[in-house]
């Protein structure tokens, strides 16, 4: 019960950031911190919220990490993997992506003492669901009854249709480092259009703090 409460909170969360743009922005801008207060996580240092944003902004900021991340999920479906399972496979895709300044931001977690927090298994199974959620709508679609509503849910994820995904925006940032075929960071396949909103956004930034050279150490 204590999870299902976890991913309905952050459900609601993307939802809201969809059409909210100030909450977005907030979002962007110190993801660790607004996802504990919607999920009522345990509250943290201002050093521990940015060393955990540092760790997603890098995260966000490697294409090869992202496309992994949304080849990975679709495998896990019938079984969520545990924490330990998913950062060890986390691990050896960061070394062989290249994830120099994902190393770095756990690196600058473990000198200065303080770990990552804010990162949790909620946030695991939430993508997990939200996926098969949106898989879900994608074959009701494909079947022609692809009627939204809370007819069309996965634990607690409500599959929308209904909002169409931004496709009218060219990132240039993305463009430089995305294979020619896409700009999107994260595939309208992967999460229903509410949460691909602010996850595209965020990758925007992202770039845009490692373009600033933001994730050097020191």
């Amino acid at each position: 019960m204590s999870r299902a409460a976890a991913l309905r909170r952050i459900d609601a969360l993307f939802q809201a950031m969809e059409t909210d743009f100030l909450l977005r922005e907030q979002f962007i801008t110190g993801p660790s911190q607004i996802l504990m207060e919607y999920i009522a996580g345990p509250s943290v240092t201002r050093e521990q919220a940015a060393l955990a944003d540092r760790l997603i902004y890098s995260v966000f900021a490697n294409p090869k990490l992202l496309q992994w991340f949304q080849e990975y999920v679709p495998r896990h479906t019938e079984k969520v993997p545990t924490g330990g399972q998913f950062l060890a496979d986390f691990c050896e895709a960061t070394v062989s992506h290249g994830g120099r300044d994902v190393v770095a931001a756990l690196l600058e977690g473990c000198v200065a003492e303080t770990g990552i927090y804010g990162l949790t298994d909620d946030l695991l199974h939430y993508f997990v669901n939200l996926h098969v959620a949106q898989t879900l709508c994608r074959d009701g679609d494909a079947r022609g009854d692809g009627e939204t509503g809370s007819d069309q849910e996965n634990v607690v994820m409500q599959a929308r249709s209904n909002t169409p995904f931004v496709t009218s925006m060219t990132w240039t940032t993305w463009t430089r480092v995305l294979p020619t075929d896409g700009d999107q960071a994260i595939s309208a396949d992967f999460v229903p259009s509410y949460a691909a909103v602010t996850l595209n956004a965020l990758a925007r930034y992202a770039v845009e703090l490692q373009a600033h050279d933001a994730f050097r150490l020191g």
